[in-house]
């Protein structure tokens, strides 16, 4: 009997094996609860950039997607068309408005696609090539571009607009391909740009204004009404090769400055007509309204007899 009694587990014994036993009931659920879990099927984790591809990157890979071709083809193409239409005598204060319709039909369109994934999908597929991955969820750099050339063509004489353009359609486009081939080669200027690209932007920049000033303004000066151009070796302290090097600088300037992490194809057109308005102005021999002013002050003290006939200002 006492071998009997000896033999029975004590109550806490019983406590013992009682939490040994839920303890390890509760970690067997516990590791089922999680095998289960781990093998029932999770939802794929694709982003939106993935839901909607771009065909043509596909099919054509870095020609589109890594080099840009298309793209850089269609933004230099803008120059030459806007020079084609300088020298047909078309009237430059009339530009803003094709301008302004064009940026109110394709933010109309980007609004609905943002909005309309079935929309955006066949909108990617018709002008994919002309797009970047980034822009297949976010509003098409083509806004920018018009929003900067309705700026320089609304507030700008003739030739700092025109120019302005140019320096967007061709130094942006000479900066983004050189910097992209050896831009590794340089130092980083700001962010993600190189001197290389800088230097590119600056050396197109200079024959721009070179080609611009020196060949087509005085070849084509029949198409220009008074006033409508800035500069002028008449009217300057610079020359053409004085102006068009400091055309090179606003160039590489204005594609090098990173300004509120805006888009360049707004900041290029923006702050080159800026910068190229605040030049020629800044180096003229007179500016026009100060001769204006000038002569008008002469005329009245001709008028009182304060001064002789005939006096002209010499600014």
């Amino acid at each position: 009997m006492v071998q009997e009694v000896n033999n029975i587990p004590s109550s806490n014994g019983y406590q013992r094996h009682s939490e040994q036993d839920s303890q390890g009931t509760y970690k067997g659920k516990r590791e089922n609860v999680d095998s289960a879990a781990n093998s029932s099927p999770q939802p794929k984790e694709t982003s939106k950039t993935k839901e909607i591809s771009l065909k043509s990157h596909q099919w054509f890979g870095n020609f589109i997607a890594k080099n840009e071709v298309p793209r850089k083809s269609f933004h230099s193409s803008i120059g030459f068309i806007t020079l084609y239409l300088y020298t047909q005598n078309v009237d430059y204060t009339k530009i803003k408005w094709p301008l302004i319709y064009a940026f109110i039909i394709i933010g109309a369109l980007d609004l609905l696609r943002l909005r309309w994934p079935l929309f955006n999908k066949a909108y990617c597929r018709t002008v994919g090539a002309l797009m970047r991955e980034k822009e297949i969820h976010g509003y098409n750099g083509v806004l920018w571009y018009l929003l900067g050339l309705i700026f320089s063509f609304t507030f700008f004489s003739k030739d700092v607009a025109v120019i302005s353009l140019f320096l967007l359609s061709w130094s942006d486009t000479a900066a983004s391909t050189f910097g992209r081939k050896y831009g590794h080669l340089t130092p980083k200027i700001s962010g993600n740009k190189s001197l290389a690209g800088s230097l590119a932007a600056f050396t197109v920049g200079v024959f721009t204004c070179l080609g611009f000033y020196g060949y087509f303004v005085p070849h084509y000066h029949y198409v220009n009404r008074p006033g409508e151009i800035a500069w002028s070796p008449e009217t300057s302290f610079l020359s053409l090769f004085e102006i068009s090097w400091l055309g090179g600088l606003v160039a590489a300037l204005s594609e090098g400055i990173d300004l509120f992490n805006w888009d360049d194809n707004f900041t290029i057109p923006f702050l080159s007509s800026i910068f190229m308005h605040c030049v020629i102005v800044a180096t003229q021999k007179s500016h026009p309204k100060v001769h204006a002013a000038t002569q008008a002050a002469i005329s009245a003290a001709q008028s009182m007899h304060l001064v002789p006939t005939g006096t002209t200002s010499t600014l």
